[in-house]
């Protein structure tokens, strides 16, 4: 505080003590609140005009003009420069903050920066040599709640192989999802999944469904540890959220709504050039063809085939995933072994199948 606003406070202070100036007076001249004028009247009646100086310390000191022009030349000079970097460099009595909201102010903070070591994106050689297999998070629709979208993706060519919308993420519905793209499109040589207990045992010893039929199948699994790894189809869901999803909030059932989707995919796979696949001007279809490595329906059908133990309940139903299904009578109190291939289920003895049913999604 200079010497200047030290006596222009002393002299308005004076006057309000004398009575010459109200209270509020003396705060319109001062520029403060009612309550800083009586604790300033109770300082100068204990401690005279030296009890209104301002003794408060501390380091925020102001930048000169000359700094700030040397903090953007800084910057400027070597955009990879923290704030940090910048302060001890030109030796500012600052603290980092102070060097940010200058750069910040000038529009230098965004500057692009040259990798030292550019980032390499990986891409298959030749389709079918990687599929990516995810589940889209939960989308909520008006008339239908929470969904979940299950997807299988070629990495080399960004084509949806197998997809379909669920109320549920179980592991059933993933594993249709991927029974389907073999079925139609062959098998591939790997597969890319993060570890999410549809894929991938959570116990320490032992394998899931997904991983024991991936080893039957020679295909090799590869684990991602970070969202970005799977960058492809984490790109696909944004642009499905954008395209496809803010379009159809006004589905009324599951059914229109794997109708409608099933449309998109047509388009996007055989109609969709978009620059972002780099493709150089090809739809997802022209870049994909099917695996050479062909598996017979009725092998995959033999191989795939998931078989889950339930006790029958007294009212001759069972509860598999989160669903209740009835069981034929005559079975109450025992365990049964359902069969499950692709999306039907089963249930046989001495080789003669007794019940058969459409698997809930």
């Amino acid at each position: 505080m200079n010497s200047r606003t030290f006596n222009t406070r002393v002299s308005i202070v004076r006057q309000c003590v004398r009575g010459k100036l109200t209270t509020r007076q003396a705060a319109n001249e001062l520029g403060c609140t009612l309550r800083t004028v009586k604790r300033y009247k109770k300082r100068f009646l204990k401690y005279g005009p030296e009890g209104l100086a301002d003794r408060r310390s501390g380091n925020n000191r102001k930048l000169r003009a000359w700094q700030i022009k040397e903090i953007k030349e800084a910057k400027r000079e070597g955009p990879w420069r923290s704030c940090r970097h910048i302060r001890d460099k030109l030796r500012l009595p600052v603290r980092e903050h102070a060097v940010w909201r200058t750069l910040t102010k000038a529009g230098l903070m965004r500057l692009n920066v040259e990798r030292l070591k550019p980032l390499r994106r990986f891409v298959a050689a030749h389709p079918n040599d990687l599929w990516q297999s995810d589940i889209m998070g939960k989308m909520r629709f008006p008339c239908l709640g929470y969904m979940y979208l299950v997807a299988s993706l070629d990495d080399h060519g960004r084509f949806v192989l197998s997809s379909n919308w669920y109320q549920r993420q179980s592991k059933q519905n993933v594993f249709y999802i991927w029974y389907s793209a073999m079925r139609r499109w062959g098998v591939p040589k790997g597969m890319l999944q993060d570890k999410g207990s549809q894929y991938k045992a959570n116990a320490r010893f032992g394998r899931s469904d997904y991983q024991y039929y991936a080893e039957a199948l020679g295909i090799k699994l590869v684990w991602a540890w970070k969202a970005q790894t799977k960058g492809k189809i984490e790109r696909f869901w944004r642009f499905v959220q954008r395209d496809f999803v803010r379009e159809n909030m006004d589905v009324e059932s599951v059914e229109e709504l794997n109708q409608r989707w099933n449309r998109w995919v047509a388009w996007y796979n055989y109609r969709w050039r978009g620059e972002a696949l780099g493709l150089n001007g090809r739809t997802p279809a022209e870049a994909y063809h099917p695996s050479e490595r062909k598996v017979s329906r009725r092998e995959i059908e033999h191989l795939l085939i998931v078989e889950e133990c339930r006790r029958v309940k007294r009212d001759s139903t069972i509860s598999l995933y989160g669903r209740i299904y009835r069981i034929p009578p005559g079975y109450i109190g025992c365990r049964i072994w359902i069969k499950i291939r692709g999306d039907k289920l089963f249930f046989e003895a001495n080789g003669r199948v007794f019940w058969k049913q459409r698997l809930k999604p």
